[in-house]
């Protein structure tokens, strides 16, 4: 999985970047208008200036032609397009001052000065307008370009030095909670063996007050011993996690070959007994053949991953429900389905029960899931898939794993 810290810092060069595109376009646009709107006051006082002082058609200005119009006819200036000027004869004896032409699919600006002999009329060359402003607007894009990289690359920059007390500071608390996770471990071992012998001693006594006509308290004492080595091997089971959280955030495992759906299967057979106590029913539905669910991975987070699912799914389910898990190949990517029909799951909840130790709403307290599928989450991510969450139709929730085939 990519390190989000380099996903961060990249997203602030490309936020740098997009904003400094935005600000090059507007100015770009902006200068476009604002250099026609400059250029077409420049161009109506030139042909304005060459209509009334002109007295022939010879000397013309540069970027500018003039055509003399009399009851005789018209005369217009050598270098003058034909089609052009034979769109100058088309302009009406009424029409006075500033016009356009139209010729060779162009709008050509133009002045008409009436006089009493006839009139004048100065069209100015619209290509050399039309040239300067490309020239203009690719100098502008090209400089917006080098722009618009360098604001790229001093937001790259920028975003690293940003996030760096951040990574630092991530690194601290994983290094911290793997340290604590890893010295807590140890102790939290011997109170669980503790919590066991006391729980063989505890009922032993019970076994010994049944056989002499049974003491409540004794039953009690069991009881409450039972809970404590529950709560013991609970708390371990949140070290451990702990522990394999902040290992999988920078640990970089070699991929392999991995038969998800046959891996699937083992966990199910392994945890048979399992879902028995529980008085669940465990059952495979496996959909894939020979080399047909294989995808690219490292196999024991893996397989962690679809036993958490399993053993979170076990822990939802009534006694006398069933618990599927279903193995198959869709779209290009292998999914493993765990369907229970337990308190099922909001999907507004969703989201957040992918989060560490998330609670649901649903039922009396809701799923509580830890950092299990945080954990899933995590692993499947790692691997280039999602995890998604579903209602079971009639009840209980669905967990799928969806991971890419392996490239053959």
């Amino acid at each position: 999985m990519d390190d989000p810290l380099r996903r961060a810092s990249r997203s602030v060069a490309l936020r740098v970047g997009a904003t400094t595109a935005l600000v090059v376009l507007i100015a770009i646009l902006g200068t476009a208008v604002l250099f026609d709107r400059q250029q077409l006051a420049e161009i109506r006082g030139r042909t304005e200036t060459t209509a009334r002082t002109a007295d022939d058609v010879v000397d013309a200005p540069p970027g500018t032609w003039l055509v003399k119009r009399t009851e005789s006819g018209q005369e217009a200036t050598r270098s003058m397009p034909p089609d052009l000027a034979a769109a100058v004869a088309g302009i009406g004896p009424d029409v006075s001052g500033q016009t356009s032409v139209t010729a060779q699919g162009r709008s050509w600006p133009a002045w008409v000065d009436r006089r009493d002999d006839g009139s004048y009329v100065a069209v100015y060359d619209i290509r050399l307008h039309t040239g300067e402003e490309q020239r203009l607007l690719m100098s502008t894009a090209a400089a917006g370009v080098v722009g618009v990289l360098l604001a790229a690359l001093t937001g790259l920059l920028a975003g690293r030095r940003a996030v760096r007390p951040l990574g630092e500071a991530m690194e601290l608390q994983r290094q911290f909670v793997a340290d604590a996770s890893h010295e807590l471990r140890t102790p939290l071992a011997v109170i669980s063996t503790r919590a066991q012998m006391l729980r063989r001693h505890v009922a032993l006594d019970v076994a010994a007050a049944e056989a002499s006509g049974g003491d409540p308290a004794a039953a009690r004492r069991l009881a409450e011993v039972d809970q404590l080595v529950h709560d013991t091997q609970a708390m371990a089971d949140v070290v451990s996690d702990l522990l394999l959280s902040a290992q999988l955030e920078h640990v970089d495992e070699v991929a392999d070959r991995v038969d998800l759906g046959s891996l699937a299967s083992e966990v199910v057979t392994s945890l048979m007994p399992y879902a028995a106590d529980h008085g669940v029913t465990l059952v495979d539905e496996a959909a894939c053949g020979a080399e047909e669910c294989v995808v690219d991975g490292v196999r024991p987070s893996l397989r962690r991953s679809v036993l958490a699912l399993v053993d979170n799914a076990i822990a939802h389910s009534e006694k006398g429900t069933r618990v599927e898990v279903r193995s198959g190949v869709s779209d290009g990517q292998v999914r493993v389905d765990v369907v229970d029909h337990g308190d099922g799951v909001d999907v507004a909840d969703v989201e957040g029960l992918t989060r560490r130790f998330s609670r649901g709403d649903s039922g009396s307290g809701g799923r509580r899931v830890g950092l299990g599928l945080a954990l899933v989450t995590q692993i499947v991510r790692s691997h280039g898939g999602r995890l998604e969450v579903t209602e079971t139709p009639g009840g209980g929730a669905t967990f799928t794993l969806l991971i890419p085939e392996a490239a053959d």
